[in-house]
């Protein structure tokens, strides 16, 4: 039996789904793999890195201690947008129109310095947890499903959470040819990728509701624009993921039994369980602070408590 979590992107959303991944570990819950986008694919990350540390210091796992130090890490490390990025100056992204080497309206540096601090290439090879993350090859717009086996790995992490035009584009390797972005142009939800490789139960945790906040937003300021764009974006296409995986469970027997006949010939329906917020996360990507990451964070804790009562 293959058990897949899948973690959906969301930027500073993230926070509610390490809530969300504390409960679904304290209920019982045991993944063969985590895969992620985004977001998803940091936090990913984090938990295989600190399950193949603690295999090579103690030889075993301790889920619930991950997803404590998962949440405590956003707390410490992620208590403000400059965490994560900085802004570039007026003159610098004039100069670099000019040029044409345009690098993102933000500097995520913060960010791969934090990557690079945290995530040991060594840790997740040792993890018997599988991971895989996802990012969009920009030259072909194909999504890639990157392991810890590929070379620059942790290259493929920093590109899956690219967000397009606020995040410079990021080159495998420094090779101008491998040029990555954002794995949620393609797919916010890797719910497809985990049942063609072999899932038989998902736990899906996404950032965003079905429908998107109405609510006023300062659409002239470039950086909201580009943010609400984005989310439009993700929304649509996290929505589709989730309704294919659960349409695709409808239409094949009920019994537990493969399909007989037709395009899902020899599949069968998968343990499914998708978690989202059930109130959008307000949350303002230029002005967070400490006080926001741990309010969704509780917020995700109890809702995923919620969810996972009597599941397993």
């Amino acid at each position: 039996m293959s058990k897949i979590l899948v973690l959906a992107g969301g930027s500073v959303k993230g926070a509610y789904q390490t809530g969300v991944i504390r409960a679904v570990f304290e209920a019982g819950f045991r993944p063969d793999a985590i895969y992620g986008v985004s977001a998803g694919s940091m936090n990913a990350s984090y938990l295989i890195n600190r399950f193949g540390q603690q295999m090579l210091e103690m030889g075993l796992i301790d889920f619930q201690q991950t997803a404590l130090d998962l949440c405590e890490f956003w707390k410490s490390h992620i208590v403000s947008p400059e965490s994560l990025a900085l802004r570039r100056g007026t003159y610098e992204l004039g100069m670099s129109a000019i040029r044409r080497n345009f690098e993102g309206l933000l500097d995520t540096t913060p960010l791969k310095t934090l990557l690079t601090d945290v995530i040991d290439v060594r840790n997740l090879q040792a993890s018997p947890i599988n991971l895989k993350v996802g990012a969009v090859d920009i030259i072909n717009g194909h999504i890639v499903y990157a392991d810890p086996t590929y070379e620059h790995f942790l290259d493929y992490v920093m590109a899956s959470s690219a967000i397009p035009i606020l995040m410079p584009v990021v080159n495998i390797g420094e090779h101008k040819k491998m040029a990555f972005l954002d794995g949620g142009m393609r797919d916010v939800a890797p719910i497809k990728r985990a049942i063609q490789d072999g899932a038989d139960e998902v736990i899906c945790i996404a950032c965003h509701t079905k429908y998107l906040d109405g609510g006023y937003f300062p659409y002239g300021n470039l950086l909201a624009l580009v943010d609400r764009v984005m989310d439009i974006a993700v929304n649509e296409c996290l929505n589709s993921d989730l309704e294919w995986a659960e349409f695709r469970n409808e239409c094949l027997p009920e019994d537990g039994s493969e399909a007989q006949t037709g395009a899902l010939k020899g599949q069968k329906r998968i343990k499914l369980k998708i978690i989202r917020p059930q109130q959008p996360l307000n949350i303002d990507i230029q002005s967070f602070d400490k006080d926001d990451i741990e309010r969704l964070i509780m917020l995700g804790y109890q809702q995923g408590r919620d969810e996972m009562q009597g599941m397993i």
